[in-house]
């Protein structure tokens, strides 16, 4: 099932809301993938989920998660919440300015759960872009690391031995081919 065809079940105008909504979350992470987790159009960056949607008899709702409600504040005056959850208009989307700040502080809250307990580190960029990957141990990187540009093209790889820079650098280009190595000891 699509995300679109999730939407069947409900009236002409609030399936449009939804998809409305569908298409602007698309729009702000450019590099998504979608399922269908616990029934719901769910977008997510590097397999983390960012947002889910679904829509109600009485309203429409994103699930954003939690932390993004602190982050947003009076952004929310708007809008009836619940933990982790945003209801909106039934037959309306959010404006788009919204929306952009929703996806925004919800990458700020994703970013800020990095290292996680065994160390694994990803970064991105407001628009969902994978910025950097790697891993840190005793706060410290170490292993193989990758730093990638706005457009998702990777940018330099490399390991590193308790933080330092060691072995063979990769630099590329802006299309992604390998530029130049420069070796650390």
């Amino acid at each position: 099932m699509t995300s679109e065809e999730a939407f069947n079940v409900f009236p002409a105008t609030q399936r449009e809301a939804l998809i409305d909504v569908l298409h602007q979350i698309r729009k702000l992470l450019p590099t998504c993938t979608e399922d269908i987790s616990w029934g719901m159009p769910s977008f997510r960056i590097e397999g983390v989920l960012v947002i889910s949607l679904m829509g109600f008899s009485r309203h429409n709702s994103l699930f954003p998660g939690a932390g993004v409600h602190e982050l947003l504040g009076k952004e929310l005056e708007a809008f009836s919440t619940t933990k982790g959850t945003i209801h909106f208009d039934r037959d309306k989307a959010p404006p788009a300015s919204f929306m952009k700040k929703l996806i925004a502080a919800r990458i700020r809250v994703i970013n800020a759960s990095y290292p996680t307990r065994r160390g694994q580190f990803m970064e991105f960029y407001s628009h969902g872009v994978l910025k950097a990957r790697g891993k840190y141990t005793n706060k410290e990187m170490q292993g193989p690391w990758e730093f990638y540009r706005r457009t998702g093209v990777i940018m330099r790889s490399g390991s590193f031995n308790r933080g330092a820079q060691v072995g063979a650098w990769t630099t590329f280009t802006a299309e992604g081919e390998p530029h130049k190595v420069t070796h650390f000891t």
